[in-house]
């Protein structure tokens, strides 16, 4: 028998049942497409290896430092040469800085533009042994301090930049106003430390300096073959006193040996894989979970339209059994049927799956790692195809064991017009629309909880004011801002220039903005005259520049002494607090007695005073505690342990009316400082405090998704198996109503069969859901996982749409007329 005489006689049946067809075809698809799509998500993100050579054996070095409450801590310039230089399970360690630089055109052909950027060590580029594609890397002498100034490019910028040009090593670039010359150019697929990064320059550490640092630089590092991850934090700790021997103090005033007795930091490497995805992994096989639900839930509803269709034509079934086909062959024909409904779904999924993953890529957040490398591969082809097989099998199974169990004679005897399915029939069909129930309340209630944690958080009162405020970040070169006194000319200039727009009321600048990681800058806090803290390290405070109009435009309330004043009138020995500082410090979150109080940042540095107290603000994120910070003042150093003004800053605009308008007159007005100066991350507040909450964000917009597909798809199932129960009740109906029971009371009857077996299916969902839901505790902020609220507000849902799709059906049975359901009967 050929394959097209064999596929005829499927496809005809399926013709012949349009409605059938479609519905399965659409619930399968949903299922299908849902899952595929999920699927390159999880295995792009989590599953596919690294872009880099051997990445097993890449691992990152971190520090736990349970004396100061930190307890994933980078690394110094010391640790990273005691590691290098004495650690026996590593081949070679790296370690590098993210951050961003202008890259400017001096002949003036170009926009100025910002650039995601790298500096990193010489070891890095071997560590991860990726080859350039063009040129070579940094050698040790470039990446000695002063050493020659060169950087590597990433392909996308030279194929958009330079044309492509294959000569383009050896040429120059102009970064933050400094020539360098391009040594290489790194192929698409490295996309180290992030996929944004099209810039790499040389770190130049000095490995006898002084001091050893802050711990500021992030770790790559490669296992010897066969050395483990253990093994591996055993060396590190073993080594790690030796950390003396590079540098014996860690500041001025304080010692390396006091680091080691009060931070007791205990190293320890994770996989680098794992340390990129760990923030994110669990969302995403919760996501995954959530895409399974949604294909088991089609996969059920799609079983019932099978099984009601196998028992509807059970009579033919039987015929054709009588008349020589056998048992086998009519089953086959059922399993093709089904492989074929499957086969179509599979396709319209993964057409579907891949539209969805272009908006699942553009709605992500922007810390989603890896997500560049995300995109329908030929493994999700290849799980495409085994998953349609595999639903093609469960949702024949159920039919195939009921039609193979029914004897031929009793087959011929209940299958004609006025038979009545068994009580085995609609047990099995009540089973899997209570199924379909269960799973659609996990779902939902998992969404619901989600949702209430947003709810929350978008509740919570930051200590700022978001509405109505642009904000606008910038970066001096310090090639053409050298001194101190020319960064804080340009920026009193420019604050003057925008602060005289229309429709401005207040602008300020500062060197983080809340809800953002750019600008970050922890230091101790020595109050004076607390003896404690001369052999401890104090906890670590947020420090902040910001000049006077700062507070007013953020809308940070003054609790107690005054701000600062313009940026000409600024004091660099004076500072701000927040009350979460002076209640750490000085147990007075009022700020009265705190006025006039004095402080230093480390032992050496000259004393500060506390000029004012503001209200604390969440500066970190939304679910966390309010931040204790130090705002000092953006002005020039009064002598060489003084940190003078900042770079980098971010100039805040508070408008009269929409942020976004200003914008245009904003750059303006910086042009016309300085026209090779670019802006970057140019966005009102409310797009940051959004931002803030991305990654929610995208949970519940997938989770929400598959609820609603959930719900729907079973409520489609219980709808049809209500609708032929109904149907094959009909001559039962047609003599209840003769004999005088009232239409109402029939559809109260049925419907009550409906919400019963609702009921049954948010009994098992709520069971199942107490399995499920301690993977959300993570997720959530103000919500218990078992919250009441959204477990009764999910159940009344699915009850009230269960209580709809049996309505519907009875009531069109009940406006029958009994004298014709009898006479047709």
């Amino acid at each position: 028998m050929s394959l097209s005489s064999s596929v005829r006689p499927v496809w005809r049946s399926l013709r012949r049942t349009p409605a059938f067809t479609i519905t399965a075809v659409i619930t399968l698809a949903l299922g299908l497409g849902a899952a595929v799509a999920i699927f390159a998500l999880v295995n792009g993100v989590l599953l596919r290896p690294l872009p880099y050579g051997d990445p097993d054996r890449l691992v990152a070095v971190w520090h736990d430092m349970p004396g100061v409450s930190m307890h994933k801590g980078n690394q110094t310039r010391s640790t990273y040469y005691t590691y290098r230089t004495f650690a026996r399970s590593l081949a070679a360690i790296g370690v590098y800085q993210s951050g961003a630089v202008n890259l400017s055109d001096p002949r003036g052909g170009s926009e100025p533009q910002r650039i995601t950027t790298a500096w990193l060590t010489q070891s890095v580029f071997p560590v991860l042994m990726v080859p350039p594609l063009k040129g070579r890397g940094f050698t040790e002498a470039e990446d000695l301090p002063n050493g020659p100034r060169v950087v590597v490019i990433s392909e996308v910028l030279w194929r958009t930049r330079f044309g492509a040009d294959p000569a383009v090593v050896g040429r120059t670039l102009e970064v933050n106003g400094r020539t360098h010359e391009i040594v290489g150019v790194m192929p698409q697929r490295f996309r180290f430390p992030t996929a944004a990064t099209q810039l790499w320059l040389p770190l130049q550490l000095e490995r006898n300096a002084q001091y050893s640092g802050g711990f500021n630089y992030d770790a790559v590092a490669r296992l010897k073959p066969g050395v483990t991850v253990a093994a591996a934090d055993r060396d590190l700790a073993a080594v790690l006193p030796r950390i003396m021997d590079i540098s014996p103090n860690l500041a001025p005033g304080v010692s390396t040996a006091m680091l080691l007795e009060q931070a007791r930091p205990r190293p320890f490497v994770v996989p680098l894989k794992d340390d990129i995805t760990g923030g994110i992994a669990r969302t995403l096989w919760i996501v995954a979970a959530a895409a399974g639900l949604v294909l088991v839930v089609a996969c059920a509803n799609v079983t019932n339209l099978i099984l009601v269709r196998a028992e509807a034509r059970q009579r033919e079934t039987a015929v054709r059994e009588a008349l020589g086909a056998g048992r086998v062959r009519v089953l086959a024909h059922f399993f093709a049927e089904s492989v074929a409904i499957t086969t179509v779904a599979g396709a319209v999924g993964v057409a579907a799956a891949a539209l969805a993953l272009r908006l699942l890529v553009s709605l992500g957040p922007a810390e989603l790692p890896r997500l560049a490398e995300v995109h329908v591969d030929p493994a999700t082809i290849a799980f495409a195809a085994v998953a349609s097989l595999i639903v093609a099998c469960l949702c024949s199974i159920v039919p195939a064991l009921r039609l193979g169990g029914v004897p031929l004679l009793r087959a011929l005897r209940e299958g004609g017009r006025g038979g009545t399915a068994s009580k085995t029939q609609q047990r099995v069909r009540g089973g899997l629309v209570a199924a379909q129930i269960a799973f659609a309340l996990v779902a939902l209630a998992s969404s619901g909880l989600l949702m209430r944690t947003f709810q929350r958080l978008n509740a919570v009162r930051p200590g700022f004011d978001v509405d109505g405020v642009a904000t606008f970040w910038m970066s001096l070169p310090r090639a053409r801002y050298a001194s101190d006194t020319a960064v804080v000319r340009f920026y009193g200039a420019l604050l003057d220039r925008v602060r005289a727009l229309p429709g401005v009321r207040a602008a300020g600048i500062t060197s983080r903005l809340p809800l953002e990681t750019n600008g970050m800058d922890q230091d101790p806090f020595y109050p004076e005259g607390d003896a404690s803290y001369d052999k401890k390290i104090p906890p670590l405070q947020l420090y902040t520049w910001v000049d006077g109009g700062y507070f007013r435009t953020m809308g940070i309330s003054l609790v107690a002494g005054r701000t600062f004043g313009s940026l000409d009138s600024q004091r660099s020995d004076e500072a701000i607090i927040s009350q979460a500082t002076a209640y750490q410090f000085f147990g007075d979150s009022t700020g009265r007695s705190v006025i006039g109080k004095r402080f230093r940042e480390i032992p050496s540095t000259p004393w500060r005073t506390i000029v004012g107290v503001v209200g604390s603000t969440r500066d970190t994120a939304l679910a966390a505690a309010p931040s204790m910070v130090v705002y000092s003042p953006q002005v020039l150093a009064a002598s060489s342990d003084d940190n003078g003004p900042q770079n980098t800053m971010a100039l805040a605009v508070r408008t009269t009316g929409d942020a976004s308008a200003i914008v245009p007159a904003v750059t303006r007005a910086v042009r016309e400082l300085d026209p090779s100066l670019p802006l970057f991350d140019v966005r009102p507040m409310p797009a940051v405090f959004r931002a803030s909450m991305a990654q929610l964000t995208f949970t519940i917009l997938v989770l929400g998704a598959a609820a609603l597909v959930t719900l729907a798809v079973g409520a489609v199932g219980l709808y049809g198996v209500m609708a032929y129960v109904v149907s094959l009740s009909t001559r039962e109906m047609g003599v209840r109503l003769a004999l005088g029971a009232s239409p109402r009371a029939v559809v109260a009857m049925l419907t009550r069969q409906g919400v019963l077996l609702a009921g049954a299916g948010i009994g098992v969902g709520l069971v199942l859901f107490a399995l499920v839901a301690r993977f959300l505790r993570t997720l959530l902020v103000g919500v218990a996982p078992g919250d009441p609220l959204t477990l009764a507000a999910t159940s009344l849902l699915l009850v009230a749409i269960a209580a709809l799709a049996s309505w519907i059906p009875a009531r069109r049975t009940a406006r029958l007329d009994p004298a014709d359901v009898l006479r047709v009967e």
